[in-house]
């Protein structure tokens, strides 16, 4: 009795060499005041971003602990991204929609 493997997309040369962008990658995507944009390497030139936005603080029994204190963020948005550095600009594709983005 034989186990299938699962198969794995191709890796072109410049994907299995390239560096790791989730930085720059959070640094240059688009966001809104307050927000800020975590980034991860999943692989190769796959990322996974999350937006995080503050929680109000209303509904906190004590709305005056402000801070590192307590986890005060939730996430807004995630999505997967294809992101390709060519010329020093970013090419972003979302995987989700398909749309592509060139951000310098």
């Amino acid at each position: 009795m034989t186990q299938e493997k699962p198969v794995k997309e191709p890796v072109t040369a410049a994907e299995a060499n390239s560096e790791d962008l989730s930085a720059e990658i959070a640094r240059t995507v688009t966001k809104m005041p307050r927000e800020q944009v975590t980034c991860r390497r999943i692989w190769h030139n796959h990322y996974r971003c999350n937006w995080w936005t503050p929680e109000a603080t209303g509904t906190y029994d004590n709305p005056h602990m402000t801070g590192m204190l307590v986890t005060t963020s939730r996430i807004s948005k995630s999505q997967f991204l294809r992101v390709i550095k060519s010329a020093g600009a970013l090419q972003i594709t979302n995987l989700s929609t398909g749309t592509v983005r060139t951000l310098d």
